[in-house]
């Protein structure tokens, strides 16, 4: 997470990624996907806490990578939080035993 959202690196991805006729239809009533779904596992690094009661600053970025996924068809996202990264070795590596449990318990 970078500044509430997405980096610029994967926002350009993203731009790259939404093509109109590519891996989305647009149409009178709106855009229709054309990808088929499957499960999709974001991880997403942090400094401080987006979660739970610690958290202090707000989440726009899982909200628009599932809206970037649903307009391509993607619906099965999987959010895997690593917080407070960056604050100190203990809080790294319980943020990384978090992180872990999280993609263990949904593979």
């Amino acid at each position: 997470m970078h500044n509430y959202t997405v980096p610029a690196v994967l926002k350009a991805w993203i731009d790259q990624v939404l093509r109109a006729g590519r891996t989305f239809a647009v149409t009178p009533s709106g855009k229709v996907p054309l990808l088929s779904n499957r499960p999709v596992y974001v991880v997403v690094s942090s400094g401080g806490y987006v979660n739970g009661e610690r958290a202090r600053q707000p989440d726009f970025l899982t909200l628009y990578l599932k809206a970037v996924f649903a307009t391509i068809g993607i619906n099965n996202v999987n959010f895997i939080a690593l917080e407070a990264a960056s604050r100190s070795a203990e809080l790294r590596q319980q943020a990384f035993a978090q992180a872990r449990k999280q993609m263990a318990d949904l593979l």
